[in-house]
């Protein structure tokens, strides 16, 4: 088949020529291919994932008939389906598994073949190369090599791109001060928490003119961008979103023309479903060239907006808008991904408690603050914080690895019996991070005072 035959002749191009390729492709030909993978994906799946045999006989879908999203109809993959049994959408033997935090508590696993990998970080290679990072670069990576996917994908995108680099993983921000000028790094990469820390650093100890500083994993809040290009003497400040259930990053930030994402919309098929009124829904895609594991039709739960217009920098094809929100309560915060059972967890041990909880994520400055409201009879306040921080310990130790890292500030705010829950519901996660300008329709208010069933 010819897309079989593009496909090989794609894998076979260097990450410098693949940007190439991104840069001059036209938006017809892109979508020619796209439609061409995704009736592979559909196929392919149908054939080898008792998931997706099973789900297409119930909502009778004839993945011989299927061309486009659209014919699906109202099948979609969720979050919960992969959770519940991820070897369900297994297609092909795989070589690694990574864990993404869900909702509930239950991790996610996801797996993927060597060959996979090696295609995702020649994937993003290119998308980094597009953001300014070019073969002669000097780069520390400090993502995180845990059971997360962004450290080790960074790792295969930098081999790929023939960058120097050090794989420091997530370690204490003041390591990898102390080496950026033995090392000469000129490109920093981190989760965005975790390079204001940085930047802090440096603030205070002095700097290097670094040349590109990119952030992934959670938003970087719009603030510490000049300031951070500020201090790293005029550093570019680049974000790209991708995910566990993604690999590769779907999103990129090549250019200063828009607050946002360049989507690569070859490797995968995005839509949107459930959009109001101002564009704005969530993200749905498909993977287009995994075979081990492919997801159709994920609902990622991120709410943001698609744009089809060509962006005036001039690399043509879909982008979409910085995240607005989720659909569910996940919270990506303080250097990971939050969730209310999480919470549940830690307060469950400690003696005293009501059990009305809630947490709410502001910023002062640049610095993000997590902030635990509990309800108690308690006087001895300073002990109930010390057996929380155990509790926190015992569960969640990457957590307090964070907290000791000084990418985010803890507080414990106590309450009287009674006084937490304002209405039926309470929300257990607030986030009043990154509230629209006081003019969008979509005003978060800036004080937790002014929310409902915000204490």
């Amino acid at each position: 088949m010819i897309w079989r035959t593009v496909d090989k002749a794609v894998d076979s191009l260097s990450p410098q020529n693949l940007t190439r390729l991104y840069r001059l492709t036209p938006p017809w030909l892109v979508e020619r291919v796209r439609s061409a993978r995704f009736r592979q994906t559909v196929l392919w799946a149908a054939r080898q994932s008792p998931f997706y045999r099973e789900a297409f006989a119930k909502w009778k879908i004839d993945p011989h008939r299927v061309r486009h999203p659209a014919d699906l109809g109202e099948f979609f993959t969720t979050p919960d389906d992969v959770a519940a049994d991820p070897e369900k959408f297994i297609c092909a033997p795989p070589s690694i598994v990574f864990e993404s935090s869900g909702t509930s508590g239950k991790n996610k696993k996801i797996f993927y073949s060597r060959r996979e990998l090696e295609q995702m970080g020649q994937i993003m290679a290119a998308g980094i190369m597009l953001m300014g990072v070019g073969p002669d670069e000097r780069v520390a990576n400090a993502f995180d090599f845990s059971m997360w996917i962004p450290g080790m994908l960074t790792h295969y995108a930098l081999m790929s791109g023939g960058q120097f680099c050090m794989a420091f993983g997530k370690v204490d921000p003041l390591e990898v001060y102390r080496r950026l000028k033995a090392y000469r790094f000129n490109v920093v990469m981190g989760e965005p928490t975790w390079l204001i820390r940085l930047t802090e650093i440096a603030e205070r100890e002095g700097s290097l003119p670094l040349k590109v500083l990119i952030g992934a994993a959670e938003e970087m809040p719009p603030n510490a961008i000049p300031w951070m290009e500020k201090v790293w003497q005029g550093a570019k400040v680049r974000m790209c979103y991708g995910s566990v259930e993604q690999g590769s990053a779907i999103g990129y930030q090549p250019c200063d023309q828009f607050e946002g994402y360049h989507v690569d919309d070859s490797d995968f098929y995005p839509e949107m479903m459930d959009v109001d009124s101002d564009g704005y829904g969530e993200l749905v895609y498909t993977t287009l060239r995994r075979r081990v594991m492919p997801l159709i039709r994920y609902r990622s739960r991120d709410v943001t907006r698609l744009i089809t217009e060509p962006c005036a920098c001039g690399i043509p094809g879909m982008r979409m808008h910085r995240l607005r929100g989720r659909r569910d309560e996940l919270v990506v915060a303080s250097g990971g991904n939050l969730y209310p059972l999480m919470f549940e967890s830690i307060f469950k041990p400690v003696r005293g408690l009501t059990g009305e909880w809630q947490i709410i994520f502001r910023l002062e400055g640049m610095r993000e603050i997590l902030e635990m409201n509990v309800e108690t009879g308690r006087r001895d306040v300073e002990t109930l914080e010390r057996e929380i921080h155990h509790s926190c310990a015992d569960l969640y130790p990457d957590l307090m690895k964070n907290l000791a890292l000084g990418i985010f500030e803890m507080r414990l705010v106590v309450h009287p019996p009674g006084s937490i829950r304002k209405a039926r519901k309470i929300k257990r996660m607030v986030d009043l991070r990154y509230a629209p300008p006081p003019e969008s329709p979509a005003t978060v208010p800036e004080s937790s005072s002014e929310v409902e069933n915000v204490i």
